[in-house]
């Protein structure tokens, strides 16, 4: 699977896309997207769009991008007849939330990751408001990414009303984050609330991907795509990287 789908390389930041169905995985790859994330953002952070559009998105992404599918948060997500169908993704995530007091979050997370087809690279997700969550810490998460055979880590926000990602993690600090990811083995992904305003801030962190979707709509990460949006996105990371 890695070797079909590079990853873009340390040189290059690519552009992670979420679409919320097939119309919208299109006018993300017309726009220039590396890699589609398929969620329902009316769901929260990672709200699990239906196994439906699973199948539907993928039909536009046909092997052209990889991709990935938000499953939701590790808690309330339940078990399903359609985890099969994930078989044809690169990689899919659950969140942490509410996980924190849990002593046995880490044996919980690993039956969940078990359920993924053995193809399906699982993504552990730090929440940069891992305490607005009741998440487990970021370098808890981190420390036990590997063990549970993720190959990726996902810097996001749970509460999408109350600031970025950088409003959490400074950059200093999300550079420590990083170091310490690549030092597990895991590729880097950083999302929650990125723009154009502040893309240019962690860049220099040299993720593997900037994962927008609010930045790449109108009228916020619940409104409809937009191809020029998505365009600007990619000239900026092309202009800066």
């Amino acid at each position: 699977m890695w070797v079909v789908f590079a990853w873009i390389g340390a040189s290059m930041t690519g552009l992670l896309v979420s679409t919320r169905n097939a119309a919208e995985t299109r006018l993300a790859l017309a726009g220039g997207a590396d890699l589609i994330d398929v969620k329902e953002p009316s769901r929260g952070a990672l709200g699990a769009a239906d196994p439906g559009i699973w199948a539907e998105v993928l039909s536009v992404t046909a092997g052209k991008v990889p991709a990935s599918a938000a499953l939701g948060e590790m808690l309330t997500a339940v078990e399903s007849e359609h985890f099969a169908d994930l078989a044809r993704f690169q990689f899919a995530k659950w969140g942490l939330a509410h996980c924190g007091k849990l002593p046995d979050w880490t044996s919980r997370w690993s039956e969940r990751l078990g359920w993924l087809p053995s193809g399906v690279i699982p993504v552990a997700v730090v929440y940069a408001d891992w305490q607005r969550a009741e998440a487990p810490p970021p370098e808890s998460v981190i420390d036990n990414a590997a063990g549970q055979r993720c190959g990726v880590v996902l810097f996001d926000t749970f509460d999408k009303t109350r600031g970025g990602l950088l409003d959490y993690l400074p950059v200093a600090q999300l550079a420590s984050l990083t170091s310490r990811s690549r030092q597990a083995g895991l590729r880097v992904v950083l999302g929650g609330g990125l723009c154009r305003a502040t893309i240019p801030q962690v860049l220099p962190l040299a993720p593997d991907y900037v994962a927008v979707r609010g930045a790449a709509c109108r009228r916020g990460r619940t409104g409809n795509l937009d191809v020029a949006r998505v365009r600007e996105l990619c000239a900026l990371l092309q202009r800066v990287t």
